[in-house]
């Protein structure tokens, strides 16, 4: 049986490190097992941690293909939307290139639904045995499991497509663009991981992850107006919250899609400050781009609300 043959493994591993004292091992010689100190919370999350990067490393194909179409669908983009105007056409391509990304990283994050799907099994019957406590198990796979490739494939897009695109060239734009990607992708991850444990079957879970992602694609801003959205269906993009102020209670309102999140946070870094010119009838005229961005239906004074609202989510 399966602890006959682990008991042999014990006593190969006492006699090899020179101990027969089989007490030290089963009991204390009358039939009564042997308390052992409990593991402490640091020490079982290195050992998974340990594990779960060696998983993650025998199958280096997955994490190589996150890297290699992040690089290649970076310089397609890059090529598309090379050098950016500063008129309408130049607005619909940020709108556009904006919206790509977001949509590729929305959807590469299905990937996500079978990352403890796979080791249902397993944890439970370690679980069961007192092995571990499950926060040390969550937070190992989403350090070393979720983190290298949900941090790392944003960032090497965005270094590449912000060149060549012309983009704002200025750092702290730069670095709000980096920020958002990396926040809308782990938020986006962290649903499909919820997901993921919720619904046992994958061909449930897959359905039901798409089906979010493509609810909150709707309502990212650009397919529909936000001033468009009729009153009775506004719930379906928004939910109230009370928060507790330092003053009082003040309700807040959170958005439901993260598409809108990361794409007004995007445009508004990008357009608020930025002057389109318009050529009408041999005319230049010249078009602020925060009232572009009001028609549009987004606030121009949202950036950090949507960044905060990803680091929520």
């Amino acid at each position: 049986s399966v602890h006959d043959e682990i008991m042999a493994a014990v006593q190969s591993a006492r006699e090899a490190n020179g101990s027969t004292n089989s007490e030290a091992w089963t009991g204390t010689g009358n039939g009564s097992p042997r308390t052992h100190a409990r593991v402490s919370l640091i020490r079982q999350f290195i050992i998974l941690s340990q594990r779960t990067w060696r998983n993650l490393y025998r199958n280096p194909m997955l994490m190589l293909t996150h890297y290699a179409i992040s690089i290649l669908l970076a310089v397609l983009c890059g090529y598309l939307f090379y050098g950016l105007t500063d008129d309408i056409k130049g607005f619909q391509n940020r709108l556009g290139l904006f919206f790509f990304i977001l949509s590729l990283f929305g959807f590469s994050t299905l990937t996500s639904l079978t990352v403890f799907s796979t080791e249902r099994l397993l944890f439970v019957r370690e679980r069961a045995n007192g092995y571990y406590h499950p926060i040390t198990y969550f937070s190992a796979k989403v350090v070393f499991d979720v983190v290298p490739l949900r941090l790392i494939p944003p960032i090497i897009m965005g270094v590449i497509v912000y060149p060549m695109t012309g983009l704002v060239p200025a750092w702290p734009e730069f670095l709000r663009f980096i920020l958002v990607l990396v926040l809308f992708n782990l938020a986006a991850a962290n649903i499909c991981l919820f997901i993921g444990i919720v619904f046992r079957d994958g061909g449930v879970a897959n359905l039901i992850g798409s089906l979010v992602m493509l609810f909150s694609l709707l309502f990212a801003g650009l397919l529909l107006n936000h001033d468009a959205i009729p009153k009775p269906a506004l719930w379906l993009q928004t939910v109230s919250l009370v928060l507790l102020d330092l003053v009082d209670w003040e309700a807040n309102i959170l958005q439901l899609s993260i598409f809108h999140y990361g794409f007004e946070a995007l445009i508004v870094n990008e357009v608020t400050f930025l002057t389109l010119i318009d050529h009408k009838y041999g005319l230049d005229i010249e078009v602020p781009g925060a009232s572009i961005l009001s028609a549009f239906g987004f606030d121009t004074l949202a950036l950090w609300k949507d960044v905060i609202g990803l680091v929520v989510i």
